[in-house]
């Protein structure tokens, strides 16, 4: 097995772009979602509430982020690594971010019709991976769903692909990693895997929602809940209903490219 592809989502819930090569550091793959938008609570918000977050396509260049959307003036603003703090929650965990100000919070808000702030990842934020899953006490994750790296099959996404009407692009399943010539849904199985140098757990096989379902180019939701309704038919387990990939926490931080060599136990 190899690596077929890597992508990085700078902003939770936006568009990715594909990798050559990535530095991961202790917290993943590096400004993999660092940044987030959050509701006037400091709640996470996420396709789940506003799929038009597809459409956004963020890149981020040092501590410069560019964000852009059709019909609309681009967003460039120099990040605030350090700025003012607020409190922010992701599925229940609260911690805190940097607050990346009144012009960015204008742009999106105006971007996605509801009020939304952008919030950075800073140097007093900090999120334990959920220690029911967590290989280390001390493995932390940044504005994740919840762990540090995603990895999915090509091989699964084709006997998906096989069983649905029409055909649909990895993209629909946001992974960080891509693997090539593996048996479909072998992931399930995985215990350990080996990416190049690098050494991750798999820990947790990623559970799905509805996001599966939103066109990521265009942000519409598809009629029929499709793939999530053809997954759940044949891939669920009690208590994480429809899954597909696995999630996974590194041993120590490294580098990965595509073409890497994949090995699993």
């Amino acid at each position: 097995m190899h690596v077929a592809s890597l992508y990085r989502y700078p902003i939770k819930g936006c568009r990715g772009h594909a990798l050559d090569t990535t530095v991961l550091d202790a917290l993943g793959f590096e400004r993999d979602r660092r940044l987030m938008l959050v509701d006037p609570s400091g709640r996470f918000v996420s396709q789940r509430e506003e799929p038009l977050l597809a459409t956004l396509e963020p890149e981020l260049d040092g501590n410069r982020l560019t964000v852009r959307v059709a019909g609309a003036k681009p967003l460039l603003i120099e990040i605030d690594p350090s700025g003012h703090e607020v409190g922010v929650s992701v599925w229940g965990q609260e911690f805190q971010a940097v607050d990346q100000g009144e012009r960015a919070a204008e742009w999106f808000s105006d971007a996605v019709g509801s009020a939304l702030r952008l919030v950075w990842y800073g140097p007093s934020s900090r999120r334990l991976i959920d220690p029911t899953y967590s290989p280390r006490a001390d493995a932390a994750t940044a504005f994740t769903d919840g762990y540090q790296v995603l990895v999915v099959q090509q091989a699964s996404l084709d006997d998906l692909n096989a069983r649905l009407p029409e055909p649909i692009p990895m993209e629909r399943f946001r992974p960080n990693i891509v693997v090539r010539g593996g048996t479909a849904w072998d992931e399930d199985g995985w215990k350990e895997l080996r990416v190049g140098t690098m050494t991750f757990d798999a820990v947790k096989p990623c559970a799905r929602c509805l996001v599966t379902t939103t066109d990521q180019r265009t942000g519409a939701r598809h009629p029929h809940q499709e793939p999530l309704r053809t997954l759940a038919s044949f891939r669920t387990l009690p208590g994480f209903g429809a899954i597909f990939g696995q999630n996974l926490v590194m041993r120590a931080p490294g580098t990965l490219s595509v073409g890497d060599t994949v090995s699993a136990t």
